[in-house]
């Protein structure tokens, strides 16, 4: 079952600290883009327990937030199966 930010957003950011996490929200919110920081789901947790939510029309930040200088250790979009892991 997925937290109804990621049905309304669908591309969820994995982190391996908090402080890559609020940078990733800084950068989204500069840009004016809707985001939502949710628990990082159990089946993708590997270091911090924030995960970040955005809407799939918004995936061309991805290219700002590592600009940016944020890391994050993976990308997915959300599914009712599961967590489609995106290249980037």
């Amino acid at each position: 079952m997925l937290y109804a930010e990621l049905k309304e957003y669908r591309i969820l950011i994995i982190f391996d600290s908090m402080g890559q996490a609020l940078g990733a929200e800084r950068v989204l919110n500069k840009n004016k883009c809707p985001s939502a920081m949710i628990p990082t789901p159990r089946s993708l947790r590997s270091g911090c327990n924030s995960a970040v939510c955005f809407p799939m029309e918004r995936i061309e930040l991805v290219d700002e937030l590592t600009d940016g200088g944020v890391r994050f250790t993976g990308i997915y979009e959300a599914m009712e199966e599961g967590f489609k892991p995106l290249k980037w």
